[in-house]
């Protein structure tokens, strides 16, 4: 399995979102009680013996690397199975918000655009929207699968594919962990754009990535990461290429920040006095 694939998902579905998310108490509640499940006695009882015969690191690790492939299955079939309708419980970046940081009728590029998905929700409420990516094969999909006059698509990067244009809104989304020159990217979004919307995998929003590092099984959330995030290391690259953040968001393992562009020295200082006050009212 490619796990840097692009998932291929079908038209969109409403079965997952009929559900509903749970809004209300009633939606997460339970009985104590619960159907006996007798695949899970049997497994706990295999899992004592492992635990006397391997030991318990073993184990651990075993489990670890088992749940992190049974994870990926299971994160793609959803995407295949449930299409947009589980895509768009797994980012950040929403028509709400989409429509709180682009001015009406305002202009946006969607860098490392794909197949041109947030390209066409920037274009709810934007007058002109560019997507640019290197991947010729999805720029090729992009534009046959675009209807709208005042959404493009191109091949290439920041520096080759906007000679002296001017954008009021970037986004950055599912990039950057793929990219090893990060502050060459970050300094280049900002000739083109005040506003920067930059969202990648919450590298703290499991706790057994931890214990994965520790103990040298696979931790990366996908093959083709060349890193992960966290929010201070993240803010750290967006402070020395002079990206103040002034929004965060967190939902479904992934990390958001809208940012407005400073001088990388000033970006430094507001993160440095946003850590002091922070440790200050701890103690």
């Amino acid at each position: 399995m490619n796990h840097s694939a692009v998932p291929r998902f079908p038209a969109e579905t409403p079965r997952f979102p009929a559900r509903g998310f749970p809004r209300t108490e009633a939606d997460i509640s339970f009985p104590r009680r619960k159907p006996r499940w007798i695949a899970l006695s049997l497994t706990y009882r295999l899992v004592q013996v492992a635990r006397w015969i391997v030991g318990d690191r073993a184990l651990l690790r075993f489990f670890l690397n088992a749940n992190w492939i049974c994870w990926r299955f299971s994160y793609e079939l959803s995407w295949q199975t449930f299409g947009g309708a589980f895509r768009n419980t797994t980012y950040c970046v929403s028509d709400d918000l989409l429509a709180r940081w682009i001015p009406a009728g305002g202009a946006v590029v969607d860098i490392g655009c794909g197949t041109g998905r947030l390209c066409h929700m920037a274009g709810r409420h934007a007058g002109r929207v560019v997507g640019i990516d290197y991947d010729r094969t999805l720029i090729a999909q992009a534009v046959r699968q675009n209807t709208s006059s005042h959404i493009e698509f191109r091949v290439g990067d920041v520096t080759t594919a906007l000679p002296g244009e001017q954008f009021d809104v970037a986004l950055l989304v599912a990039v950057l962990e793929h990219i090893e020159d990060v502050d060459s990217l970050l300094r280049s979004i900002r000739t083109v754009a005040p506003t920067l919307i930059v969202e990648v995998p919450d590298f703290d929003a499991d706790p057994l990535n931890l214990v994965r590092r520790d103990l040298a099984c696979v931790w990366y959330t996908d093959a083709d990461h060349v890193r992960e995030y966290t929010q201070p290391v993240l803010e750290e690259h967006l402070a020395r290429n002079g990206w103040t953040p002034v929004e965060w968001e967190r939902r479904g393992g992934m990390m958001l920040a809208v940012c407005e562009r400073s001088e990388p020295g000033e970006a430094r200082s507001l993160v440095r006095a946003g850590e002091g006050a922070a440790q200050n009212s701890n103690v």
